[in-house]
């Protein structure tokens, strides 16, 4: 009523008047409570109401329109020039608003003033206000707004109004097409950024826009974070008439808001689903990439002045009050009821607050007291903090058991729908459940006799504002215009933990009695620190606002060079990824330490090793792609024999019970003690559904904890159940079932559950195929990975390994057997015989092997024997060390084959040589006559092993292009580097980078979170 009867005097004035509300349905009730009056009075045309959104949106406009600014700019087809209507104030909060005018009539700002009886001999209020009116500058509105402390709330004070700009271009919507395709067929594997700058599409726009191709490539990144999110909340609603989805927002339903690109799947989604009404309109429509304009401050507004009206004045805080002087609000009036003495009660020391435990007293007590009430012929208005926590409500059995009398009152229901339940929610016998937006502002009015009769409208709040000013109006539903009512708090510990951090058990610490009291002070603590973080959020607001005008600036003026530069700086610092200052990582080794993997033990051990502390660590690797970003990482793991071993499983403790340790060196240790003695394990599955489930299961109060966790298996084997078709009888002891029960869903739930990401690391895929994919497929469609995880598979030996080139594969060993490598001999010896099983573990029969011998002089002691057939047995000579005729016997022996083998020539040596530059030359010519006639390069190995000279070897390792270096202490690596050769694979390089490119995508989702949460 104070608003429109200002409107109304100050329009009669000759003022512009702009009424605004944070909600659409009051906005759209008071205007129309006073549209008669308006009429009456010809003010129509003067006095708008709106929400705030749609006064920063006209305030936006009134400079020049920066959305068709920016296409113009992105298109390069000129830049309209356009008329500035008003001069721009970069920093409202500096200047005055013609406050100069308020002091000078002593016009309060903060109340729509009350024309009470003046003093004889003073001026009255009226000659006042029509004073300070003809001073106004009626070009310009004045303000008023309603509720204004929630004008400046954390809602809008320190917020941006967004503007956004839709590019619309036919390659754009096949793109989006394409990625919705992608997610809907649940693909293996996620597409990326790289999928797509393949596709015809995204080379036509890069086309079309060559100097925005940091714009395409950063909003398709979105479009590919997103799609996985289209069903998140805030839930967005269709409907289906005028075929728009709208999104909740405040106590209606916003068809104008957006959330990026998951509005636009949402709009995907609904197509396939057939519920689009004109598809194909719609769709043209809506696929379009979204791009932001600017941000504008809501708190850089701009009117003549500012009015303002708050039925919660007496609940304003020192934060809330210093906020209005920022606006020269500085006089404050209480207006008191009309009605006289409040007949509201609330028993604070006694049933009016009540603080359970458990979901399921808090339910009961809320229907207890619900019931109570009801029985006395009252009516009740239920309020809940959220939709989320109103939905878990309406529910449970408790709500069914309040009987038919009852509603839900939420803002996606129609304006009509919202009214009925409105009027009828007074009435004896209603139970209105709602939603807290509908605690402010709406007129729960009271008609029924009975009601009052028996107490009035009686309200339960379900939760605890975090503002004072919000419980007030929450109270103030009931006891309406001098009318009874009652009000009751019941309140559950968890929330009040998640809000408050108020330790569970405060009915055992504090007397009934002091409840409230106490809930109050940690309120009030609770408020200085969201104030600091608005105050935080107001200063880059403020600054964001004001690059936003330099830009707008150099539109209007056609300053297109510099406009470029400008979009290209604000685009990129809103499209920036805010990054935490630390990032806490967990990472499990669950490694297989049956007979089968003991080939493999030294190599997995050196692998482990070289990730957590050698120059390719993960950390040394995400410290690299974020320098600002300290990661702490623990690890744990567990090394597993099968069902039927003794002690099945082996797992890492620290003494109070947790498996994770920060300390690489103890995690080593450990991993180094438990794969030292592979056995068991007699059939050819394992248990790894068992190891997966115990390891996920760790229960102490600080495992898996981190933001981030991953889980790497290590395994050459299939799991129970779940072997290859053609493997052979009786291969597995449990190829039924699982005999504890364990399945793929089950492993999917302990997975999913804690969010942890599943790393297939696979010795023998062939027969491990089978296995990965089970879980594979339950982990994705499991309900609960709204991540979409997927399980990243890594092949610890090429896919091509089993024979499926033509060509024979021609190994040639070249070994230094000087006098320096008699003691390590044996062990030399040793690593040639496990590359000899490894190739035959992988089935690669066809192989031909040769070994050369050197030392002053070269020697062939084994030529072009097969695979199966060749000696393992290599005797010794001692000399000195020359490499020239070691590489010109081994390039011999090459070309007399090289027709029809592919040679692989595998180079060791302990020293150095003079003529290493000569054997370099002699593998370079070799080299490119194999390019020549076979248009492929030479694979070339040198391993430098003990003190060998590098700089000699890498010269000889660079003879060839794909030529790699490799270093070896002792034997053990040596043997390591011998079987990841056989496995045509550097292992040690692909398991370490797939293992940091993996976590480096989930830092990357998980930094994008809060951006995504934010829309445009």
């Amino acid at each position: 009523m104070i608003v429109g009867a200002a409107s109304t005097v100050l329009g009669l004035l000759g003022c512009n008047v702009r009424c605004v509300c944070y909600s659409e349905y009051l906005s759209n009730r008071d205007y129309k409570l006073f549209e008669d009056v308006f009429q009456c009075f010809s003010l129509v045309s003067q006095i708008k109401y709106s929400k705030i959104t749609s006064f920063s949106e006209d305030e936006t406009a009134s400079k020049g329109n920066i959305r068709h600014l920016t296409e113009s700019l992105i298109h390069d087809d000129g830049v309209h020039t356009g008329q500035v209507s008003r001069i721009h104030c970069n920093n409202p909060l500096s200047k005055s608003f013609d406050r100069k005018i308020l002091k000078q009539h002593n016009l309060n700002t903060s109340h729509c003033t009350t024309l009470q009886n003046q003093k004889k001999g003073q001026v009255s209020n009226f000659d006042k206000i029509r004073k300070f009116a003809a001073d106004v500058n009626h070009s310009k509105e004045i303000l008023i707004v309603d509720e204004v402390d929630v004008f400046f709330g954390s809602d809008f004070y320190g917020q941006t109004y967004n503007q956004v700009m839709q590019l619309r271009e036919p390659e754009i919507a096949v793109i989006l097409k394409e990625i919705w395709k992608n997610h809907q067929n649940h693909g293996r594997r996620r597409m990326r950024l790289s999928d797509v700058q393949v596709l015809p599409s995204y080379t036509s726009l890069t086309k079309k826009f060559p100097r925005y191709t940091f714009l395409l490539d950063n909003e398709i990144t979105l479009m590919l974070h997103q799609v996985r999110h289209v069903d998140d909340e805030p839930s967005y609603h269709l409907d289906k008439n005028s075929g728009k989805i709208g999104y909740k927002h405040m106590d209606s339903m916003s068809y104008e808001a957006t959330y990026g690109y998951r509005t636009v799947f949402a709009y995907l989604k609904e197509a396939d689903k057939g519920n689009l009404k004109d598809k194909d309109k719609t769709l043209t429509r809506v696929l379009t990439m979204p791009v932001s304009c600017g941000q504008f401050s809501y708190a850089n507004i701009q009117p003549s002045i500012i009015l303002g009206v708050s039925g919660t004045l007496t609940a304003m805080g020192v934060h809330e009050r210093a906020t209005l002087e920022n606006y020269g609000i500085k006089k404050f009036i209480h207006i008191p009821s009309v009605y006289g003495k409040s007949n509201f009660h609330f028993d604070k020391a006694g049933d009016g607050v009540f603080v359970e435990s458990s979901v399921s007293d808090f339910y009961h007590v809320i229907y207890e007291q619900t019931i109570k009430a009801t029985k006395m012929k009252r009516a009740v208005i239920i309020f809940f903090q959220n939709n989320a926590k109103l939905k878990d409500f309406t529910s449970s059995h408790f709500y069914r058991k309040l009987g038919r009398q009852k509603n839900v009152l939420t803002e996606d229901l129609s304006a009509s729908d919202k009214e009925f339940i409105i009027r009828k929610a007074a009435f004896s016998g209603q139970i209105t459940v709602s939603s807290a937006v509908f605690g402010r502002g709406t007129d729960f009015f009271c008609k029924d006799q009975s009601v009052q009769d028996n107490g009035g409208v009686h309200v339960v709040q379900t939760f605890f504002s975090e503002s004072l000013s919000e419980e007030i109006q929450i109270q103030g539903r009931t006891a309406r215009q001098g009318k009874k009512g009652s009000y009751q708090m019941v309140l559950l510990e968890g929330d009040l933990k998640d809000q408050f951090n108020i330790v569970p058990g405060l009915k055992d610490k504090v007397e009934k009695r002091f409840i409230y009291d106490y809930l109050s002070k940690a309120r009030e603590e609770n408020r200085s620190r969201r104030f600091q973080k608005v105050h935080s959020d107001l200063k880059d607001a403020t600054e964001r606002d004001k690059k936003t005008h330099t830009y707008f600036d150099a539109l209007l003026s056609s300053d297109n060079e510099t406009a470029y530069k400008l979009f290209r700086e604000n685009y990129l610092s809103m499209k920036k990824l805010s990054c935490p200052e630390k990032i806490n990582l967990d990472i499990a080794f669950a490694i297989d330490v049956t007979g089968s993997m003991r080939p493999y033990m030294t190599g997995i051990s050196a692998l482990l090793k070289s990730m957590l502390s050698g120059e390719n660590s993960i950390k040394k690797k995400l410290a690299q792609a974020y320098p600002k970003v300290k990661f702490n990482l623990r690890v744990g793991a567990i090394c597993y024999r099968d069902l039927d071993d003794k002690r099945q499983f082996h797992e890492s403790t620290l003494k109070d019970g947790c498996h994770f340790t920060s300390s690489m060196n103890a995690a080593i240790q450990f991993i180094e003690s438990m794969t030292a003695n592979a056995s068991g394990g007699f059939d050819l599955a394992e248990d790894h559904l068992g190891a997966i489930n115990r390891c996920g299961t760790w229960s102490h109060s600080d495992d898996w904890t981190a933001a981030i966790k991953c889980m790497i298996l290590f395994t050459d084997a299939p799991a129970h159940s779940m072997s290859p078709e053609n493997s052979i009888q009786n291969a597995d002891d449990y190829s039924v079932r699982h005999p504890l029960g364990l399945t793929s869903k089950i492993v999917a739930d302990t997975l999913a559950e804690k969010d942890i990401n599943f790393f297939f690391c696979s010795f023998n895929p062939s027969v491990t195929s089978c296995t990965e994919k089970n879980l594979a497929r339950a982990y994705l469609e499991h309900p609960e990975n709204k991540e979409n995880h997927e399980i990243t598979a890594i092949p610890m030996v090429a896919p091509g390994s089993l024979v499926t080139a033509s060509r024979i594969k021609h190994i040639i060993f070249v070994l230094d057997e000087s006098s320096s490598m008699l003691c390590n001999w044996a062990g030399v010896v040793e690593a040639y015989k496990n590359f000899m099983s490894r190739r035959l573990h992988d089935q690669v029969m066809s192989d031909i092997i040769s070994v050369v011998q050197f030392s002053n002089s070269s020697r062939i002691t084994l030529q072009t024997q097969s695979l199966s057939t060749a000696s393992r047995e290599l005797s010794h000579y001692g000399g000195g060390t020359k490499f020239y005729p070691a590489a010109k016997t081994a390039c011999q022996i090459v070309r007399e084959n090289m027709d029809v083998h592919d040679p692989i020539i595998i180079f060791m040596s302990d020293g150095e040589a003079a003529d290493a530059a000569a054997a370099a030359a002699e593998f370079s010519s070799l080299r490119n006559q194999i390019l020549q006639r076979h248009n492929r390069d030479l694979e070339l190995h040198v391993i430098a092993f003990g003190l060998a000279k590098m700089t000699q070897l890498q010269k000889i390792a660079s003879s060839s292009d794909i030529g790699k270096l490799y270093t070896s202490a002792d034997t053990a690596e040596l043997s390591n580097i011998f079987v990841n050769i056989a496995s045509r694979v550097d292992v040690a390089s692909l398991v370490e980078t797939e293992v940091a490119k993996r976590v480096s995508d989930l830092i990357e989702d998980r930094l994008s979170l809060e951006f995504m949460a934010t829309g445009y």
